[in-house]
């Protein structure tokens, strides 16, 4: 290391770069992914109801027609969407040979990645999902996710890693850790020398920050990679895979109308029970509303508009094709992974569409 400052500047140059990039607001909204109910006039949303849910006794609504009929509905298949793309962005990513580190090894890594989204696509329901969900309307093309990724090896060929970052141009953190097993590893003469490296490994990313939604993204992977050796002093080592993608994502109640505060249209007195004054039998536990519609019903059908979004469980295949490079302590990565089969494939029961994503992911750090 004292003979080579190169190496170690080398390494901090290519992880200051890493981290280098321009920021947008790129924070998922799921209140903006509604779809309209059924039965509404022309010309009339439920946004409007929501704002002025007086509107709903008068024509052109049918009589005896109440605000609580006309609340928005969770866009579900948008909503499967979003998260299945946004959790392609962090799923978990190889950017290393089949060889673990070696029961004394570890290494210390920057990591980034870029995925591609679908940012210009609507839905089945016709909805242009990302345009709803991202804050500021105008969602980028690409998602970036910078981590700090951690590897430790251990006996019989296993290693595990840990890994900690953000999303770039969001709220949202990125945690999680990796599983490897290498059978096959290490190998340099004999029958076996011919053998590539041959590593199963799981890993799992989940993204912390949104109190909206929670996601998780499990990748399930097999590797085979053959080192080369240059000029008797560095290790080139290509590497393939296959990953079996898992995502699960679900939501809290989501308020669909955030433009409209729900207690102040109600003028809220506290929930129907027994110990509030301002309770009645039969008690329900529902919205103690002061304010009342023109037909003496309680102001409170925006609270109908809390709602949350069906849990969904997507299912994708990627193929992963990179090359790790080594040289004394300075460990250097790059890759590119792409679906192998079309996102809907397996999710045509979720409305899951959009085309095939990419990612490519770099890698630089120091290996001991």
């Amino acid at each position: 290391m004292r003979r080579h400052p190169e190496v170690v500047l080398a390494a901090v140059l290519t992880m200051v770069a890493l981290i280098a990039v321009p920021a947008a607001a790129m924070d998922v909204t799921p209140g903006a992914l509604f779809q309209e109910p059924p039965g509404l006039p022309p010309g009339v949303s439920c946004q409007q109801v929501a704002q002025n849910p007086e509107q709903v006794l008068h024509p052109p609504f049918t009589s005896g027609a109440m605000p609580g009929s006309y609340s928005c509905l969770p866009n579900n298949v948008a909503w499967a969407n979003v998260m299945s793309e946004l959790a392609m962005a962090i799923a978990p990513a190889t950017l290393h040979g089949a060889r673990t580190t070696g029961l004394a090894g570890w290494v210390l890594s920057l990591e980034a990645t870029l995925t591609s989204i679908n940012a210009a696509s609507a839905d089945k329901t016709g909805t242009p999902y990302w345009h709803r969900a991202a804050q500021n309307g105008k969602p980028d093309s690409i998602l970036q996710v910078y981590t700090l990724n951690a590897r430790k090896g251990l006996p019989y060929g296993f290693e595990i890693a840990g890994v900690f970052g953000y999303m770039a141009s969001t709220s949202l953190l990125v945690e999680g850790g990796d599983l490897r097993w290498a059978p096959l590893e290490g190998f340099r003469t004999g029958t076996l020398g011919h053998v590539p490296d041959f590593a199963i490994g799981a890993g799992v990313r989940t993204l912390t920050g949104a109190p909206a939604f929670s996601v998780t993204t499990v990748g399930i992977d097999g590797e085979v990679s053959k080192p080369i050796t240059v000029a008797d002093s560095a290790v080139v080592t290509p590497y393939l895979s296959v990953q079996r993608i898992i995502i699960l994502a679900e939501s809290s109640a989501v308020d669909l109308t955030p433009g409209v505060d729900a207690m102040q249209q109600c003028g809220w007195r506290g929930p129907n029970v027994p110990a509030n004054p301002n309770g009645h039998a039969p008690y329900d536990g529902l919205p103690v509303c002061q304010n009342k519609l023109s037909n003496g019903a309680p102001n409170s059908a925006d609270f109908g508009n809390n709602r949350t979004f069906q849990k969904a469980q997507i299912h994708r295949w990627r193929g992963i094709v990179g090359a790790h490079y080594r040289h004394e302590i300075l460990s250097v990565a790059g890759q590119f992974a792409m679906d192998i089969t079309d996102p809907g494939a397996e999710n045509a029961n979720l409305g899951v569409s959009g085309d095939r994503q990419w990612s490519v992911s770099l890698a630089a750090g120091l290996a001991f």
